[in-house]
């Protein structure tokens, strides 16, 4: 059920956005953080893993306590070639404290799936359009500490 209003009021927040406005936007529904072109991402979504020119264009984040989040998503553009935002997380992964598990490619689309520390996951996927390549972010924790 959770998940369910989850998606639903994230859902709501992109279609209910009007006309196209890079002004920031964010709404907070008890536990859940939902934010249109955000200042800042959210703090479970590792700052290495994301390329150095881009612009954030939504962002959510479900927590299950005070300060543990246990969902989050974020969607950046950025104007690097798709090739420098990989090499940027294949470099990252090499750190130690993500493991990357899977990586599939297929035309202009880039999958990842990465495993980290106490039950943490995070997949990326990375797509190219034209001048602009897109990179979405979903974090996962299982574990409930």
């Amino acid at each position: 059920m959770r998940l369910f209003s989850f998606l639903f009021l994230f859902l709501l927040l992109l279609h209910c956005s009007g006309t196209p406005s890079s002004a920031p936007e964010s709404y907070s529904f008890d536990r859940l953080n939902l934010a249109h072109y955000p200042e800042k991402i959210p703090p479970s979504i590792p700052r290495s893993f994301l390329p150095e020119s881009a612009v954030f264009i939504d962002s959510s984040e479900l927590r299950s306590g005070f300060a543990n989040a246990r969902e989050s998503y974020l969607l950046l553009e950025s104007t690097n070639t798709k090739e420098e935002i990989e090499k940027t997380l294949e470099a990252r992964s090499a750190m130690g404290d993500w493991k990357l598990i899977q990586k599939d490619s297929e035309g202009s689309k880039t999958v990842y799936l990465f495993e980290g520390f106490l039950n943490k996951s995070m997949s990326v996927l990375v797509t190219d359009q034209g001048d602009k390549r897109y990179a979405k972010y979903f974090f996962k924790k299982q574990s409930s500490y």
